[in-house]
């Protein structure tokens, strides 16, 4: 799916990967977003995550992206890709965004704003 900008002008983005096993949903530009997704278990709801209090505010300097000071090198870069499969399931926050990793594959998703 490609990005959408909403009323407030703030664009968001959002991944899908599907495989055999689970589900990796990545979604950028935001956090007030829930997601609903429905897999062969039924219909499950992932909520925004909650702003920490120790969450500093928005700064110029922030890191590229995620966990990692290496998510932000591109795959097609020398070094060879910088993404590992997530290992976690459930929700984690991203430094621009956040990410889900439902346990199985999903036939329906919905972002709701």
């Amino acid at each position: 799916m490609s990005g959408a900008t909403d009323r407030t002008g703030e664009r968001v983005s959002v991944n899908v990967d599907v495989d055999g096993e689970r589900t990796t949903i990545e979604v950028t530009g935001q956090r007030r977003v829930a997601v609903v997704v429905r897999s062969q278990s039924g219909e499950r709801i992932y909520l925004p995550p909650e702003k920490q209090e120790s969450e500093p505010a928005e700064s110029p300097y922030r890191p590229a992206g995620g966990e990692s000071p290496y998510e932000g090198v591109p795959d097609d870069s020398p070094y060879g890709s910088s993404r590992q499969a997530p290992t976690t399931l459930g929700q984690s926050r991203t430094a621009d965004g956040f990410r889900i990793v439902h346990p199985e594959p999903v036939t329906d998703v919905r972002l709701l704003r």
